[in-house]
């Protein structure tokens, strides 16, 4: 299971010397350093990560501030020595709070609890979301997810893509994203999520589905080539 996360810690030294541990772990994929949670907010209203490194003494927000900020859920591991920020964490529900030093063995044990729980949710999302249910032209509508090839960006909208019809969807693509089985769909560019088990090959720039060439951009394509050639 690979595993997309943000570092979002203020000072240069310690980014560097938890990136570098966390480079040891397997699965990890490292998307976007920050310093402050304002960089970071404005990231994640555009990208979908698996976890955020998030230190507890930001300067302008807090990690808490940018807690309540946060629009859309992620797993939080909240780094902090303070005693009262893990309280607080725990009764937020956050996934761990670890106090530096940020040693292996600790990392490990929080990586590894969320991936069990990442298992636990999609064995869950298996057997239960084989279709996914959307609103379109005033009707709401069941489509299969092994129908879908491709959804593309049109404004406030999302176009869905299957072989014998295009839906019309109010939606942003990361909220659209977020209802559909992780690692089977995924980002290859802003303005299209394709369905990994319908592309027939890609290059360095494109993804072929169905004899369409979809743009992959530069900055989806790890994750795209590191999920794609795990399936």
């Amino acid at each position: 299971m690979n595993l997309k996360y943000i570092l979002v810690v203020p000072k240069p030294i310690d980014r560097l010397h938890l990136s570098q541990n966390l480079k040891k772990i397997d699965g990890l994929i490292l998307e976007a350093e920050f310093s402050n949670a304002i960089d970071a907010l404005n990231y994640l209203d555009y990208n979908s990560v698996d976890i955020v490194f998030l230190a507890s003494d930001l300067p302008i927000y807090s990690g808490f501030e940018f807690l309540k900020r946060l629009k859309d859920p992620n797993d939080i591991i909240l780094l902090t020595d303070n005693p009262k920020d893990a309280l607080k964490a725990f009764s937020l529900g956050l996934i761990d709070c670890i106090a530096p030093p940020f040693d292996m063995k600790r990392l490990n044990l929080s990586i590894e609890r969320i991936k069990e729980k990442k298992e636990i949710d999609f064995l869950m999302s298996s057997e239960k979301n084989s279709h996914i249910l959307i609103k379109s032209n005033l009707k709401t509508e069941k489509i299969l997810l092994n129908k879908i090839l491709w959804i593309e960006a049109m404004g406030d909208y999302v176009k869905v893509i299957t072989k014998d019809k295009k839906y019309l969807v109010l939606s942003t693509m990361k909220a659209f994203l977020s209802k559909l089985p992780e690692n089977q769909f995924i980002r290859i560019h802003k303005s299209y999520i394709v369905n990994l088990k319908k592309v027939i090959h890609h290059t360095s720039n494109t993804v072929n589905i169905s004899g369409k060439s979809l743009p992959l951009s530069r900055n989806h394509k790890k994750y795209f080539q590191t999920t794609y050639n795990s399936i």
